[in-house]
C-alpha cells in the first residue's frame, strides 16, 4: 500500500458498525460531556451516512463520518468504495451485548477489511475495534470478558494482514470514549513526546496519572502509574468523568478558571489550565495530575515549565 497524500489539516475518520452499535451516541457523548443520556436513548438509526466536523488544536478539522448501520445502507457502501477514500482511521463498533449479531458483524467488518485492502485506497493505519456498551456493570463479568476474548481473536486470526488496536468503550464511562479517539489523532499528530513527558512527570513525582485534555474534554495524552485494567478502572482514577464534566460545564458557562485542586489527606487531584498562542488565536488546554499531597507545591513548578514545552510545540 502506499502512504496518504492529501493535506494533514484536514482528517477524515470513518465509524463504521451494524444500526445500534452505537455510533452516533458515541459522538454526540463526546460532544456534549453531560446530561445526553435521554437524547441518546430518543435516538432513531442513521439515515446512510450523518457528517460532523470539528477544530482540534485551532489547526486541524476532523470530519467524522457515521456510516448509518442498516443492511440497506451496508450494501451501499460495499458496492462503492469511493465513500472510503481518504480514510486516516476507521473505527469499526461492535455491540458487545448483543450476542446474536456478533456473526453479523465481523462479516461487514471483513467486507469493509477487503475494501480498505486496495491498495488504490491508499489506507496503511491500524483499524481500531471497539467493544462498545461494556458498561461498568458488565466489567467483570467474564461473560463480556470471554465475548471480547473470543471477538479479538477471531479477527486478528482471520486478518493476518492488518493492524488492529481494541477498545472497550461506554458511554456511561466518557473517559473510555475520549481515549479510543485520542487514540488515532495522537498517532496522526505526533505527540510522541507529550506521552513521554507526561510519563516523565508520573514517574518522577509518584503520579497516579497524568492526563492532557483539549478544552473540550478531549483526553490529547495520558500516562497511568500502573496498567489500568477497565475491572478496576473506577477504583484507580475516579475523577476522570468528572473531570471531563467539568470542562465542558465551565465551557458552557464561560466561566474562566487557571487551576483546580480537589484535596485529600494522602492524594489530590488538580488541574492547571494552558492557555497557548497559535496562529488563529488562542488554545486552551487542561492538565490533569493525581499525585501524592505533600509532592504538589513541586509538581506545580515542573507544571510551569511544561506549558513553555506546550508553546515550543
Amino acid at each position: 500500500m502506499s502512504a496518504k497524500t492529501h493535506k494533514l489539516d484536514e482528517i477524515k475518520i470513518v465509524f463504521a458498525g451494524l444500526d445500534n452499535a452505537g455510533k452516533t451516541s458515541f459522538l454526540i457523548a463526546l460532544r456534549q460531556k453531560y446530561n445526553f443520556y435521554e437524547r441518546v436513548k430518543k435516538l432513531k438509526p442513521t439515515i446512510k451516512i450523518d457528517y460532523s466536523s470539528f477544530n482540534f488544536l485551532n489547526r486541524y478539522t476532523v470530519n467524522f463520518w457515521d456510516m448509518g448501520g442498516q443492511a440497506k445502507y451496508r450494501k451501499i457502501y460495499v458496492n462503492n468504495p469511493i465513500y472510503f477514500t481518504s480514510t486516516d482511521y476507521l473505527y469499526f463498533l461492535i455491540d458487545i451485548q448483543d450476542e446474536l449479531k456478533f456473526e453479523e458483524a465481523v462479516r461487514y467488518l471483513h467486507e469493509l477489511l477487503d475494501i480498505y485492502r486496495d491498495k488504490e485506497m491508499e489506507y496503511t493505519r491500524e483499524v481500531l475495534i471497539c467493544f462498545n456498551k461494556y458498561d461498568p456493570v458488565f466489567r467483570e463479568n467474564e461473560e463480556f470478558l470471554d465475548r471480547i476474548k473470543m471477538i479479538r481473536d477471531l479477527i486478528i486470526s482471520q486478518n493476518k494482514d492488518i493492524k488492529f488496536k481494541f477498545f472497550n468503550m461506554s458511554y456511561y464511562d466518557i473517559s473510555s470514549l475520549s481515549k479510543a479517539l485520542a487514540y488515532s489523532l495522537s498517532k496522526l499528530l505526533n505527540l510522541e513526546d507529550i506521552n513521554l513527558t507526561l510519563e516523565r512527570i508520573v514517574k518522577d513525582y509518584d503520579c497516579n496519572y497524568a492526563i492532557l485534555y483539549t478544552d473540550s474534554g478531549l483526553i490529547i495524552s495520558d500516562f497511568y502509574q500502573n496498567v489500568i485494567d477497565f475491572r478496576d478502572f473506577d477504583k484507580k482514577i475516579c475523577r476522570i468523568n468528572e473531570s471531563l464534566e467539568f470542562f465542558q460545564r465551565i465551557t458552557d458557562e464561560e466561566v474562566e478558571i487557571d487551576e483546580k485542586l480537589t484535596f485529600s489527606e494522602e492524594r489530590s487531584e488538580y488541574v492547571k489550565k494552558y492557555d497557548i498562542p497559535s496562529e488563529t488565536g488562542v488554545s486552551e488546554y487542561y492538565l490533569g495530575i493525581c499525585a501524592p499531597s505533600n509532592n504538589l507545591d513541586t509538581i506545580k513548578k515542573e507544571l510551569e515549565e511544561f506549558q513553555k514545552y506546550l508553546q515550543s510545540m
